[in-house]
């Protein structure tokens, strides 16, 4: 996956703004408003400038605007708490609506941020509000409460489905940092001392001269190893280096892996695994002492947001 940003596409251009495409489209019910909303290409998520007004329990007709701003954060008295962020998130965004007509529409980030103005101006000087005023004061605490939990985007993302698509998006990215496209040759990534502690967890002898692994190993090394490291990684792994008719695999997992993410993360996972094992008297032991060291802290925790 390349680092460079992706960029929304833009399909046409109308009067000198752009037109760009959304992927995604759904109503997002916030607080008792049901709100148009999309994903554009390139991760953005946009309401429409209706839906903005719904929000916000306000009519849309016969209001002006003022300073370039839209008329719900336009009024004078209002500028002084109109910061530079506000007016970035102010600007419209056009984009190709369902029925094939262009929707305008703004940044989803723009409705916490217009609620925060209403909240600063009605702390620093109430009397300057007007009465549709102070109701907004009161509307945006109701709106915050109700982002307080997942916030707008995790909302949007999942009114509009494009959640599903985000998490299939983010598994691979997750699984090419981890899995090589050609196996690397055979190299022993695994140390006498995993094999030792696991004979002397399960009360068995190691004979160092002997290549027989009994089938527990496999087992132990799938669930305290690979599936450790990240399930999703591991259930790929079992894709491409299936079991055989003979119950072998083709190949090792760890000739899959790569060699600057995924070779790594096994080798200091298993310095840690070895050091838990060395510290138990019996496989039981073993078993309360993963838990209690491991508690799926050493699993990748894959941020959705880097793959935006």
């Amino acid at each position: 996956m390349s680092d460079e940003p992706v960029l929304p596409e833009v399909v046409t251009a109308v009067e000198d703004y752009p037109v760009f495409e959304a992927t995604h489209r759904g109503y997002l019910t916030i607080a008792g408003a049901k709100i148009p909303c999309a994903v554009l290409k390139n991760g953005k998520r946009v309401i429409s400038q209706t839906g903005l007004f719904q929000a916000f329990e306000r009519p849309r007709k016969g209001e002006k605007r003022q300073k370039e701003l839209p008329s719900i954060i336009g009024a004078a008295n209002l500028l002084p708490y109109v910061t530079e962020e506000l007016r970035e998130k102010s600007k419209a965004i056009h984009y190709f609506h369902s029925n094939g007509t262009i929707a305008s529409g703004y940044d989803a980030e723009f409705i916490p941020l217009i609620c925060a103005l209403y909240l600063d101006a009605g702390k620093a000087d109430p009397a300057v509000l007007v009465t549709s005023q102070i109701k907004l004061v009161e509307r945006s605490e109701i709106l915050l409460r109700a982002l307080a939990k997942v916030g707008i985007t995790g909302l949007i993302d999942e009114a509009t489905g494009y959640q599903y698509d985000r998490e299939k998006d983010a598994l691979q990215a997750l699984l090419s940092k981890y899995i090589a496209e050609e196996f690397l040759p055979w190299t022993s990534r695994f140390p006498r001392e995993f094999y030792q502690e696991i004979f002397r967890l399960y009360g068995y002898r190691y004979d160092p001269l002997s290549l027989k692994r009994p089938q527990f190993i496999g087992r132990f090394t799938r669930d305290f190893v690979y599936n450790q490291m990240s399930p999703d990684v591991l259930k790929e792994l079992e894709v491409r280096n299936p079991t055989l008719e003979n119950g072998r695999r083709r190949r090792k997992h760890h000739q899959h892996l790569t060699e600057d993410i995924g070779v790594p993360h096994l080798k200091s996972h298993l310095t840690k695994l070895i050091t838990v094992m060395q510290l138990s008297d019996s496989i039981d032991d073993f078993k309360e002492n993963f838990k209690r060291v491991f508690k799926k802290t050493d699993q990748l925790q894959f941020n959705l947001n880097q793959t935006e």
